[in-house]
């Protein structure tokens, strides 16, 4: 039997969807009972699970469509278009490789919740036009991997979420829209409302201010937040961050001001936007950001990180060792071969390091590891 663990349904869906649990995990059950529910359902239990699909297949989604108070109701599924916006792997342990335009995709669980009367107006005289005048409150989308909802293998309250917010109008629901990628090690919905205060009171930020400007202009009729993975683990957060924000950095629709994980850690403080010894949650790395817009406004964005610039070691080595408060390539090295013999008190004041910390996080590698 299919049942969504109502913990994971509470703690990732918005509240208005909570009460609707119930009807959601019965609709699911009948889908599942379909020859391809029955697939979807195989894969969606396992953590990695994925289904294969070329252009033309459908999409692994199932999605439940609330409309107002009436009854829920599964759309039919959407199909693979050439050009289907995606990060993901081309090769897996089995060793198989996909093929041309061939997709890895894996099961999830959609939600949409339509309240707003422009929109159920429309949807009541089947109105798909491009355009929907007078929407005030954009259909709230809500999507997570299946495998967290039906089979999960780890507690709300200690996990790191991976997150989209997309937005749009017309035939760029619910995927296609503008989109922007964060992280949080809260509740992803205590992280957007943070997002809605910070559009309300003018953000310079690139994703407030378009969905901002969108909104004033009346070409939002959805918000999708869309759940990308889920972890205990935040080093695992920051790097699944970084590569998901550098596949997409080319796409015009990305509105990441600079690069996610580490990376943009790095940036902030090359472009002295964060000191040297602070280390910010994921959550507030937008605040120091918007900080640094708000001080400097007739001043562009810093150069972004470029990704292949920091794959070069000695471009890297010349970032991390290039400024007077660091230490020297040379320094790097004679701690590494003087700590064979030496304490760090001795090491630290025969090549002048600040202090004892700093050599002994060398010595640990935890700092440096880029010098060879």
């Amino acid at each position: 039997m299919v049942s969504i663990n109502r913990v994971w349904w509470e703690h990732l869906a918005p509240k208005p969807m909570h009460r609707r649990f119930r009807e959601i995990e019965t609709l699911l059950r009948r889908w599942c009972r379909s020859e391809y529910g029955a697939l979807w359902l195989t894969m969606a239990k396992q953590k990695h699970g994925v289904i294969r699909v070329k252009p033309g297949q459908l999409i692994p989604v199932v999605h439940f469509i609330a409309l107002g108070d009436r009854p829920i109701f599964i759309a039919p599924q959407q199909k693979v278009r050439l050009g289907h916006r995606m990060v993901g792997p081309d090769e897996f342990l089995s060793g198989h490789v996909l093929e041309e335009n061939e997709l890895a995709l894996g099961p999830v669980i959609r939600l949409d919740v339509v309240e707003d009367q422009a929109l159920l107006a429309a949807a009541a005289r089947q109105d798909f036009s491009t355009h929907i005048p007078g929407v005030t409150n954009p259909s709230q989308v809500f999507s997570a991997p299946a495998h967290l909802l039906l089979a999960p293998d780890s507690f709300p309250k200690k996990s790191f979420v991976l997150y989209q917010h997309i937005f749009g109008a017309g035939p760029s629901y619910p995927d296609d829209g503008f989109f922007y990628v964060g992280v949080t090690t809260r509740s992803w919905q205590k992280r957007w409302a943070e997002h809605r205060r910070a559009i309300e009171k003018d953000s310079p930020l690139l994703f407030h201010r378009k969905l901002r400007d969108e909104m004033n202009a009346g070409r939002v009729t959805y918000i999708h937040h869309k759940v990308m993975a889920i972890t205990d683990n935040i080093e695992l957060l920051y790097a699944t961050e970084e590569w998901l924000v550098e596949g997409h950095w080319h796409d015009e629709r990305r509105l990441n001001m600079i690069p996610g994980g580490k990376s943009g850690l790095r940036y902030l403080r090359e472009n002295g936007m964060l000191a040297e010894r602070v280390v910010p949650e994921p959550d507030e790395r937008d605040r120091h950001l918007e900080t640094w817009l708000r001080e400097h406004p007739r001043k562009g964005l810093p150069a972004p990180w470029v990704s292949e610039k920091w794959k070069d070691n000695a471009w890297a080595v010349a970032q991390i060792c290039g400024r007077d408060d660091r230490l020297s390539v040379e320094q790097v090295r004679a701690i590494r071969e003087l700590a064979k013999v030496y304490p760090t008190e001795t090491i630290a004041e025969r090549i002048g390091a600040r202090n004892r910390t700093q050599v002994q996080r060398v010595i640990a590698e935890e700092t440096y590891k880029r010098v060879i």
